[in-house]
């Protein structure tokens, strides 16, 4: 990968994720249960919004495989509310695994962990210190921002440096994290974790087999441009019908370099129509993105709230190296 200055403004935060499911009835009623979430009614991808963050559960075109492999998606609880939270987690039938004290991932705190139906890995964390801005409009059963973000990594150096690259991020150095982790801070509320493995999971390649499965990071809006264009002038572009997406093998995907590739919600190829490159990205790993410009939220130094994609189409046309 040739050279390149770091993108101008660091992710500050996540805006939604979405997940695969085979019963999208089941997954927002679990949402609904164990999150307080507020449903967007809707076919396709079925959206819920957790207070200020949204989830989205996409409809599985193939069977789900059983397993506990990665990501995991992390929420904020307040730590007095830990026992409230097992409460309601019990009441539910979720199974779960005991409150865990640790430091490993970055902060000092207690985490529950848990799955959805469909075996996606989620949790709940109290940390030691709130950070401003972390229950910032919590849902109506005291649930969070988005905490963290876990991925996996076959190499922790490499990907430490693709997202200091493209999203403005330093690892955190930290004598408790542990040896096959990297713990990258997100410029307002949250983090990304890296998990080295030999071999990546079913979900991890989820272009390839899962199609929808993917994270939104918040960024700057006058930073979301020249994120995008030092990305378009670096990486490969992975061309694809979004309607007929190719098949790929676990193997297939993971021998892919990193690239950016085209969005599957409505403004995806009208965006590609009319820029000539896609809006999302993959990392090394396959781990999928797409970046969402924020503006500042009054009062707060850390929290942006989104703004609509269609406004940075204003005016451009193709765009090339040197536009």
């Amino acid at each position: 990968m040739a050279e390149t200055s770091r993108s101008r403004g660091a992710v500050y935060g996540f805006d939604h994720y979405v997940v695969p499911t085979a019963d999208a009835a089941r997954w927002t009623d679990f949402y609904t249960n164990v999150f307080g979430a507020v449903p967007r009614p809707g076919n396709g991808t079925r959206f819920t919004f957790v207070g200020k963050c949204h989830v989205g559960g996409s409809p599985s075109k193939v069977a789900m495989t059983p397993g506990s492999g990665l990501p995991r998606y992390s929420w904020f609880i307040q730590p007095a509310a830990i026992d409230e939270h097992l409460r309601r987690l019990d009441a539910k039938g979720v199974a779960h695994s005991d409150p865990l004290r640790t430091s490993e991932e970055g902060e000092e705190g207690t985490a529950i962990r848990f799955a959805d139906p469909d075996g996606n890995q989620l949790e709940f964390w109290a940390p030691a210190r709130m950070p401003d801005g972390a229950m910032s409009e919590p849902s109506s059963v005291g649930v969070g921002l988005i905490n963290a973000a876990i991925f996996e990594s076959r190499d922790l150096d490499r990907s430490v440096d693709f997202y200091g690259r493209y999203c403005g991020l330093e690892a955190l150095k930290n004598a408790d994290i542990a040896q096959d982790t990297a713990v990258l801070p997100l410029g307002g509320v949250g983090r990304i974790v890296l998990k080295q493995v030999d071999r990546l999971g079913n979900r991890t390649t989820g272009h390839a087999i899962y199609r929808a499965l993917h994270t939104a990071l918040l960024i700057p809006e006058d930073d979301f441009m020249p994120a995008m264009e030092q990305m378009w002038r670096d990486l490969p572009e992975w061309d694809f019908d979004p309607n007929a997406m190719p098949t790929l093998s676990a193997a297939e995907a993971g021998a892919m370099p990193a690239r950016t590739c085209i969005h599957g919600s409505p403004i995806g190829p009208h965006w590609k129509e009319t820029i000539g490159r896609g809006d999302s990205f993959c990392d090394w790993d396959t781990n999928v993105f797409h970046l969402v410009g924020g503006a500042a939220v009054s009062g707060s130094s850390v929290l942006l709230t989104p703004v609509e994609q269609e406004r940075y189409l204003e005016g451009r046309g193709r765009w090339t190296p040197d536009a």
